[in-house]
């Protein structure tokens, strides 16, 4: 049995991470592949609203300081935990979102750091795509949860960094503007890599 694959889809807010998930996971079923989604967002959807308003926050805050102090961590290791427990029963995990204090760190590279399976395969792909398209789309999808980043845009685009390992070229960078077809394929090409890579060590 080969070992598990934790794929982490990563750019800013607006790159189609979730879109390009959704897409992949289709593609998979169909070729009898099974994999489980993890999502941060989601795994922390209920009780991070009300943490905020208990707080006295706004409820739809995702991006304020006191969100990134208080709770970001924890939607993070949440979702690394139920990751754990899928890993270790053989099922894939895709991990859509940012992850970038774990890029920072150097801790999205080592399954021991991030709490996973020692045989946990690794497979990281960074979308990129222009400010003002990502604006767009943020703006198009109407998420409360944006407000922040709309209302104060100038101050949330200054403080994004492209992460290191992204410009030392450690991961692979997908051209988010490209057809989804194309995309697909580029994400394709790179869990082939890794999987190369994993069984020639």
């Amino acid at each position: 049995m080969s070992a598990p694959c934790a794929l982490f889809i990563l750019g800013h807010a607006g790159t189609g991470k979730s879109v390009l998930t959704t897409r992949f996971i289709r593609q998979q079923l169909q070729q009898q592949h099974t994999w489980c989604v993890l999502d941060k967002d989601t795994v922390g959807e209920y009780w991070t609203g009300p943490f905020l308003e208990a707080c006295g926050q706004d409820p739809n805050d995702r991006d304020s300081p006191f969100f990134k102090e208080k709770i970001r961590d924890l939607q993070y290791k949440s979702t690394l935990l139920i990751g754990q427990e899928q890993l270790q029963l053989g099922l894939n995990v895709v991990f859509p979102g940012p992850w970038s204090r774990e890029l920072a760190s150097g801790a999205l590279f080592s399954a021991n750091a991030l709490g996973l399976p020692e045989n946990t395969r690794l497979c990281h792909v960074w979308l990129d795509l222009p400010h003002p398209v990502r604006k767009a789309r943020i703006i198009q999808r109407a998420d409360p949860r944006d407000q922040w980043k709309l209302e104060h845009w100038d101050d949330y685009i200054d403080s994004l960094k492209k992460p290191a390992a992204v410009e030392q070229g450690k991961i692979p960078v997908l051209d988010a503007s490209t057809s989804p077809e194309t995309l697909l394929k580029a994400l394709q090409d790179a869990l082939a890599m890794t999987a190369t890579l994993a069984s020639h060590p």
